[in-house]
């Protein structure tokens, strides 16, 4: 029997299993396909999750989590801090998010110079909510004490953060609009909550990211996973993937039935944590009488908006060299981002030939649809993949002529695929003050937990490595109390 069994193949689930092997639990992590987060084809390579990634910085959540679990950076893939840590492009204008605060109030005032005033406090508004919330994430860090004291220092904050939501309002006439959209562009990016026009006080951790770093992953997003996958594996971890899990008891003990190559296991356990995106969730595990509670609170929060990747390869001509690997069009500044008005454009640096062959660049270009790619037919997939490169023609107007790669079936495809490894926009039925934590990850059996980036959804990124980190102390915590 193992200590914990986890389900999932997203990035949380498997941070939620390299933690749980490293504080000494017997762990097996169950992915139902490949833990693939990339696709390479004709020379390119294309991320399958193309979110930013961030807590590199010192004392930040990714360091913080290779300190707490003894792992060394050596050998580690390389990302690189960018700064600009993005680019939002709006008919007319072109904002480069710069890491250094004041650089960015001035690069807005000058883009937007009849709202220097409201620049100057909004910016200057985040920074103070943001350190804020980055002081309250730090303090409720998986496996750190919580005491009385901690529960009285948040309390003794509650003045500061209603006064820091509050400012996060916009304030001014329609000319506020373009400076709007900036910031709804940069919270479509990091943020897996659909904010819908409302800034929670989450915002401000998530505005302040440029401020504390957003990085590229140098030899690719996959190189990370697998490297975690490595850390797992020497770590005593086991893998199993390409199995079907078939069903799932969670009383008197747990027990995971598993077919693989027409070969039928049982795994036992004494804990399981399961992704939230998992696809069989509802099915094998949330349709038993003791989850119906739990299925009641899910029912509080829904997907709003689903990444379809649209993979392409261009000639460096066509793609200009100062755009940012991190840039979202919008291309009216008119309406509101949610309303199908945005691009996002991650990009190989000039000359990244790990990425695409000399001379090119691979580009995934991202849209946020209302519905899933699971439920749309081809025909309706293909007509969003015009529209990006129609979207895109104002804006890069030699791009048309300078594909050199692109497959749009093939697209559609991954797209369907990998629903399980990315993760929407989160829409809960009432507006969120805090925005911090949207769902807790315990459930009414008390040996099954949670993970995914929909709990700590106000986070992004950095949230769902927290909520894998949470679910394995949790189990551990269980453990040593109960065996």
């Amino acid at each position: 029997m193992c200590d914990a069994i986890v389900i999932g193949r997203d990035l949380s689930s498997l941070t939620a299993a390299l933690t749980a092997v490293r504080i000494g639990l017997k762990t097996v992590l169950v992915a139902e396909d490949s833990l693939e987060a990339e696709h390479r084809e004709a020379g390119y390579a294309f991320p399958i999750d193309p979110t930013p990634l961030s807590g590199f910085g010192q004392k930040q959540i990714i360091s913080r989590l290779l300190a707490e679990l003894h792992l060394t950076q050596e050998g580690a893939p390389p990302v690189m801090l960018l700064d600009p840590a993005l680019q939002v492009i709006l008919p007319g204008h072109r904002v480069d998010i710069f890491q250094d605060r004041e650089r960015l109030i001035a690069e807005m005032i000058r883009e937007f110079p009849e709202m220097a005033r409201e620049i100057m406090r909004f910016h200057h508004a985040v920074a103070r909510a943001g350190a804020l919330v980055e002081r309250w994430i730090g303090e409720d860090f998986p496996g750190g004490r919580r005491d009385f004291r901690g529960l009285l220092r948040r309390l003794g904050r509650l003045p500061a953060a209603i006064t820091g939501r509050s400012s996060l309002a916009f304030r001014g006439n329609e000319k506020v609009d373009s400076f709007r959209r900036v910031i709804e562009a940069q919270m479509t990016i990091l943020s897996y909550l659909d904010i819908n026009g409302h800034l929670p006080l989450s915002a401000a951790y998530l505005l302040s990211l440029p401020a504390r770093g957003l990085f590229y992953p140098c030899a690719g997003r996959n190189s990370w996973l697998k490297w975690l996958c490595k850390g797992f594996t020497d770590s005593g971890g086991i893998l199993q993937e390409g199995c079907s899990v078939i069903r799932i008891d969670t009383e008197p003990e747990i027990m995971v039935d598993l077919e693989s190559a027409g070969t039928l296991s049982t795994l036992s356990g004494k804990k399981l944590i399961v992704s939230t995106k998992w696809e069989k969730l509802n099915l094998l595990l949330l349709d038993q009488k003791p989850f119906r509670r739990l299925v009641r609170r899910f029912g509080a929060i829904r997907p709003a908006a689903y990444l379809f990747c649209l993979h392409m390869g261009v000639h460096e001509g066509g793609f200009p060299e100062r755009m940012a690997p991190y840039t979202v069009v919008v291309p009216d500044e008119n309406r509101p981002v949610t309303e199908g008005n945005l691009v996002f454009l991650e990009a190989s640096f000039p000359g990244e030939t790990g990425r695409a062959p000399e001379g090119r660049r691979a580009i995934t270009a991202t849209v946020f649809l209302k519905d899933s790619p699971l439920r749309l037919n081809d025909g309706e997939l293909k007509e969003y993949a015009t529209g990006i490169i129609d979207s895109l023609g104002g804006f890069l107007p030699f791009l048309r002529e300078s594909i050199d790669y692109i497959h749009v079936e093939k697209s559609i495809a991954l797209s369907r695929q990998c629903q399980e490894l990315v993760n929407q926009k989160y829409r809960t039925r009432k507006r969120l003050f805090f925005g911090i934590s949207i769902f807790s990850p315990e459930t009414p059996v008390r040996d099954v937990f949670l993970t995914g980036g929909m709990l700590l959804a106000g986070q992004g990124f950095e949230g769902e490595i927290l909520s894998g980190i949470n679910a394995a102390f949790l189990a551990e915590s269980e453990v040593r109390k109960h065996g």
